[in-house]
């Protein structure tokens, strides 16, 4: 057995005698998928769906529901379900709320399509447009990118699923016109999460114009399946609905601000940490309006998948007073949104004034946080990284770093 592997095997067994109540597992029905990983004693265990078949208006993206960690339940839905692409004013001043419905084809190895596989030895992994697309104005179309197919991989639509070894990641591309935007998420055997958000072009249009692109992650969780849930930020509970802002000096002692959602009984949680990229575009640096808000936490409504319960393109801005209406969120089930956004510059165009920095507009830029978990079930996989996972897996626990 791989080292690695033996680890995994002797977590589940060390977290199954802290707890023997920590048993579940998702009943996926279609046009759900159940992915178990690793396929035998898996330690992460959701339904998946891919953006075609995702809720909310025109979709959202690639669609995660029932997530169990060590058979325990982390996440009722993850998923993308707000999306927007604005431009500069006075140089277009478009703006477009994107769809996230309409998958494009990714290349991949065909072990790892539509269902859980290894890349080959000597293989590359999944690639999308944004994996492509690191020259500043010019564009590689649609899959395969200009780009030789190998042996054994092929361009195909729906969620590539990789086993890592220490973690297993899924990837879906939806398009929308002129766009296609990578959705990723990770899921490690130590409990982190770690969600990726990417912003590529698929023909170059609008090149010439400064634009933003904003998308709003959604983490609905119910950790133990108890629907006792406790919202914080910088460790003060909050009981009610509430919007806010990343700051990379407003935490505890000068750190990052972070948001927490614990199980108030049992005390297992997950603690928000921004990525470095993410503080990179702040709140409304287009200057219209927009977007103003990093974070919300809002209670879990029947059907509320975002800000607004239908799509309208001309719709640019993002309604944070639809969704934190004064609502208690004490004690209950939570929706934590999350902005992440990204800024395609044309050559000398940003800043206003200047000095100016170079044209990026076609390099695909990738942005996202970490979810990290904390508490007992965290606690207990101590016990198995004196076994010598920390050598195996260098920086595999950042939580004991905050």
């Amino acid at each position: 057995m791989h080292p690695v592997q033996r680890l995994i095997a002797l977590a589940i067994a060390v977290l199954a005698l802290a707890s023997p109540a920590w048993a579940g597992s998702p009943t996926c029905v279609s046009p759900e998928t159940k992915l178990s990983w690793p396929q035998t004693n898996p330690v992460w265990e959701m339904c998946w769906l891919p953006p075609n078949s995702s809720v909310g208006p025109r979709g959202s993206g690639l669609e995660l529901r029932n997530v169990y960690w060590n058979g325990t339940l982390v996440l009722r839905r993850a998923h993308s379900p707000m999306l927007f692409a604005e431009y500069k004013g006075g140089q277009g001043g478009n703006c477009y709320r994107d769809w996230k419905d309409t998958v494009t084809p990714i290349l991949a190895s065909t072990a790892v399509q539509n269902k859980l596989g290894v890349v080959p030895a000597g293989g590359e992994p999944a690639k999308t447009s944004c994996d492509r697309s690191n020259q500043p104005t010019q564009s590689y179309g649609t899959c395969p990118y200009g780009l030789p197919v190998p042996s054994g991989y092929s361009c195909a639509n729906g969620v590539m699923i990789e086993d890592g070894g220490d973690h297993v990641l899924l990837t879906a591309q939806y398009i929308a016109d002129w766009y296609m935007y990578s959705s990723r998420i990770e899921f490690h055997a130590d409990g982190r999460i770690v969600p990726t958000f990417g912003f590529g072009n698929r023909n170059g249009t609008y090149n010439s114009v400064t634009h933003w692109h904003h998308n709003y992650w959604r983490f609905e969780f119910d950790i133990d399946g108890l629907g006792n849930n406790t919202v914080s930020t910088n460790g003060v509970d909050q009981s009610t609905e509430f919007s806010d802002l990343r700051n990379a000096t407003g935490g505890a002692g000068g750190g990052p601000t972070t948001w927490e959602v614990r199980n108030s009984t049992s005390g297992n949680g997950y603690r928000l940490i921004p990525g470095a990229n993410d503080y990179l575009v702040p709140t409304n640096q287009s200057g219209r309006g927009f977007h103003t808000t990093d974070f919300l936490a809002t209670r879990v409504n029947t059907s509320e998948y975002g800000d607004t319960p239908n799509y309208s393109l001309s719709d640019c801005t993002m309604h944070t007073a639809n969704l934190i209406n004064g609502q208690s969120i004490a004690n209950t089930n939570q929706a934590i949104y999350y902005r992440v956004a990204v800024r395609d510059t044309t050559a000398n165009d940003w800043p206003v004034g200047g000095p100016f920095i170079p044209q990026d507009s076609m390099v695909c830029k990738s942005v996202g946080p970490e979810w990290v978990p904390f508490g007992p079930w965290a606690t207990a996989l101590d016990l198995i990284y004196a076994d010598g996972f920390d050598a195996l897996v260098p920086g595999a626990r950042p939580y004991l770093q905050h």
